[in-house]
């Protein structure tokens, strides 16, 4: 089947959900069961970042060296991805105002719909499957497929031609952080960022957004840009 419509690959914390704490739980139990490190996190500056470029980042911020951190890299964002899992009903994860209604009508129109998340696979399905979101999304690029943004950017695009015969021009990357924007201009596609995280609409300007909009409410809006 050859799809030669539109794509649009979604970032997920911040854009079309909020509130993980169960995520920011399942790095700090991580960290203590691998690396023995028990220190506060949470001043650190997580959006648009991959969950093994965090891990990493936390670790040398602790004063660990590479081959330290290297030791036992995997088997920690594995258990990271386990206890998501087995506490995900304990989340408190919502989805964003007119997320719904946006992918309800984009699935209408056949819009091709995808992901590109820093989180590992298994947490952001369970993340987005707390909220019913998870069947609109049967690709993606994960946090788990490599720790580069831009990379998960190609890998989904990727996919959308071999597995679903995408081969438009029109393909968006909607998120609310820079690294969001500038992951996708590595591929010279489209954006859209939206303030619903910690960025404003200006610093999403500044950072190179082709179009910015405080949040995904205006449904007729999103669909005029979509359609130009």
């Amino acid at each position: 089947m050859v799809n030669n419509g539109i794509l649009i690959l979604f970032d997920i914390d911040g854009t079309l959900v909020l509130g993980a704490r169960c995520h920011y739980k399942a790095f700090v139990e991580a960290i203590k069961k691998f690396y023995g490190m028990e220190d506060d996190i949470s001043g650190i500056n997580y959006a648009g970042k991959t969950d093994p470029q965090i891990l990493r980042e936390v670790l040398r911020l602790g004063g660990l060296n590479e081959e330290e951190i290297e030791e036992n890299f995997q088997v920690c964002l594995d258990f990271m991805a386990h206890y998501y899992l087995k506490n995900v009903n304990h989340e408190n994860v919502r989805s964003l105002e007119g997320v719904n209604d946006l992918l309800k009508e984009l699935q209408r129109r056949k819009v091709l719909l995808g992901l590109v998340t820093g989180n590992l696979e298994s947490i952001a399905y369970a993340k987005l499957g707390k909220v019913g979101l998870d069947g609109y999304f049967p690709f993606g690029g994960f946090g788990s497929d490599h720790s580069n943004r831009s990379f998960l950017v190609k890998k989904a695009l990727k996919q959308a031609q071999n597995q679903y015969g995408y081969n438009g021009k029109h393909t968006f990357v909607i998120g609310d952080t820079p690294r969001d924007i500038k992951a996708a201009k590595a591929s010279n596609l489209l954006t859209i960022g939206v303030a619903t995280g910690r960025y404003s609409k200006e610093e999403l300007e500044n950072c190179g957004a082709d179009y910015v909009l405080n949040n995904l409410k205006n449904k007729d809006k999103i669909l005029e840009i979509l359609y130009k």
